[in-house]
């Protein structure tokens, strides 16, 4: 009796782990993505906006890096990039509402402007629209909030952005 409750314990596992491991296992024999000819690039970008009546005016660099391969069940093996302003600051911050809220816009994705997407895919930019990051406890959650709200309660309104074009990029593998 021990042995068929044993036997039905292992059956139970293998049904549940062999998708995993079937996944994990086709992804790891996929072969890698070719690297990019340019693994690094700065965008500079404008960023005019008004709050409470007074114009202000962002500018900053978007760095653009190279990070090697990421693999995943939904995308297989992927050429990762790293991001960040020159500036030093996390986000292109237009309000911190508090300890735990903060409105910003996002510059979009390191894949954009690296020549990166996908094929058939086009990129967009949130303009005028910009982010809210909410945390709570060990929880952080971001959502876009649209033009109209964010003037309407935060008396928020984006006026112009201006960024860099992305580059042309090849993937040739060398």
């Amino acid at each position: 009796m021990l042995g068929i409750a044993f036997l039905f314990v292992i059956a139970i596992v293998v049904c549940i782990a062999w998708p995993w491991l079937a996944i994990l296992l086709g992804i790891q024999l996929e072969p890698n993505p070719p690297r990019p000819e340019i693994a690094y690039g700065e965008f500079p970008f404008r960023l005019e906006y008004e709050i409470n009546g007074q114009r202000k005016v962002l500018q900053d660099t978007l760095i653009c890096e190279y990070d090697g391969i990421g693999a995943d069940e939904g995308r297989g093996k992927y050429r990762k990039w790293k991001q960040r302003l020159a500036s030093g600051n996390e986000r292109i911050t237009l309000l911190r509402i508090d300890e735990t809220q903060e409105i910003y816009y996002s510059p979009g994705s390191a894949n954009y402007y690296m020549g990166d997407l996908e094929t058939g895919r086009e990129y967009q930019h949130g303009f005028p629209n910009a982010l809210i990051i909410e945390k709570e406890g060990r929880f952080t959650s971001n959502r876009l909030i649209r033009a109209d709200q964010l003037l309407k309660e935060y008396n928020i309104k984006l006026i112009s952005w201006e960024a860099s074009p992305p580059i042309i990029n090849n993937f040739s593998g060398k």
